[in-house]
């Protein structure tokens, strides 16, 4: 009950805000998929950052960064320490992004200034949730998750950044790029995803008495993997692989104990996204490149998603409805998302992100898909 009501004192503009901005960069990311999509098989290729930071930093981190500020309270039992900060940090974020993806595809001057600004915009962040960690009166494995994923938000920009500068200054390594792709997809995502995914897949299953310790055994093993393929130990591919196991372990648990039987679509899109994260695995060795396509495009993509199938819903009939509800007809929860559009999107972002890799044309369908995602959630502000 606590929870519940600090989530209502955040003003609906600051994740919904996070959310839309996300969309916006998503379709921009699509359109450069469709018109180049050679420029995403090849490691470096200008357009090809362009439309990864447009994809990952735009769309994935931008809906990670609304979701937190409704999830934080949630996960930690306190309230958010300044809400208002949202702003800010949304404003800086969203012209580094731009700056970044201009650089990227036109003018290379512009990359070290919209990366310092999305640093400066995820460093505001990273102080905002430690404020609000500070609130918090116990901690969980899921909050330990979170403060992870903020640890990597920042680290991620930062080795980008030198990265950057060591272009114009003549200090480039190529292995930082390697970290810097591992923070960000490993570090930021996959941690995001597996521990948030925990909180939601038992919130949207109505599962309670799963214990965390597979959760925490997860998190060991994930990070332990990701810095042992940072330093080029072969054990980190395996420790990876264990964390995909525990993963796949403890959704068997929650779904097990599930008292809402039926899989809607939020889980079902999560669950496409795990199968997606254990192609992406298995292809790591062998063909690194679709392995981070798959990880993107169909981890990162069918799983964020799902979830906002779920999270915006709420937000929307939480900030408009609640107070109204019993005083006059107001639409149910399930209403307010329409399920067939969302369930088209999926099939066709789904098919599009497998197909891609060996038949780049499949760009359409994760573009065309991307397209339905966005006018589904549309619809969802207009009801």
């Amino acid at each position: 009950m606590v929870a519940t009501v600090h989530t209502r004192v955040i003003p609906l503009a600051v994740p919904a805000g996070f959310i839309f901005l996300g969309e916006a960069f998503l379709l921009w990311g699509a359109w450069l998929w469709v018109l180049h999509p050679e420029a995403f098989l090849v490691p470096r290729h200008p357009l090809g950052l362009a439309g990864a930071h447009l994809y990952l930093l735009g769309f994935g981190v931008g809906v990670l960064l609304g979701a937190m500020h409704q999830l934080l309270p949630v996960v930690l039992e306190a309230p958010l320490y300044r809400p208002a900060l949202g702003y800010p940090v949304m404003a800086l974020w969203a012209l580094g992004v731009v700056l970044l993806a201009l650089g990227f595809a036109r003018l290379p001057v512009l990359v070290p200034l919209g990366g310092g600004l999305a640093l400066l915009a995820l460093l505001l962040f990273a102080y905002h949730a430690y404020r609000t960690f500070r609130l918090a009166p116990r901690w969980n494995r899921v909050a330990t998750a979170l403060a992870w994923v903020v640890f990597y938000l920042v680290l991620t920009p930062l080795l980008g950044l030198v990265q950057a500068l060591a272009l114009r200054f003549g200090f480039y390594d190529p292995e930082r790029l390697a970290w810097h792709l591992l923070a960000g997809l490993g570090g930021v995502f996959l941690l995001s995803i597996l521990g948030v995914g925990y909180k939601l897949l038992s919130m949207f299953t109505l599962t309670h008495g799963v214990d965390e310790g597979v959760l925490g055994l997860l998190l060991w093993a994930a990070n332990l993997g990701l810095w042992g393929l940072a330093l080029g130990e072969r054990l980190g591919y395996g420790l990876l692989l264990l964390a995909y196991g525990l993963a796949l372990y403890d959704t068997y648990r929650i779904l097990k104990h599930r008292m809402k039987r039926a899989l809607d679509i939020g889980v079902r899109h999560y669950l496409a996204g795990l199968g997606f994260l254990g192609l992406a695995l298995l292809a790591l060795p062998f063909k690194p490149v679709w392995a981070a396509l798959w990880f993107a495009l169909g981890f990162v993509g069918l799983a964020v998603s799902g979830m906002l199938y779920k999270i915006l819903p709420f937000l929307v009939w939480t900030h408009r409805y609640a107070p109204r509800a019993g005083k006059e007809r107001v639409p149910l929860l399930k209403e307010m998302l329409p399920e067939g559009l969302g369930y088209l999107a999926g099939g066709l972002w789904a098919v599009g992100a497998l197909l891609f890799p060996v038949l780049p044309q499949a760009a359409w369908g994760v573009a065309v898909g991307a397209a339905v995602h966005a006018y589904a959630l549309w619809e969802v502000m207009r009801r």
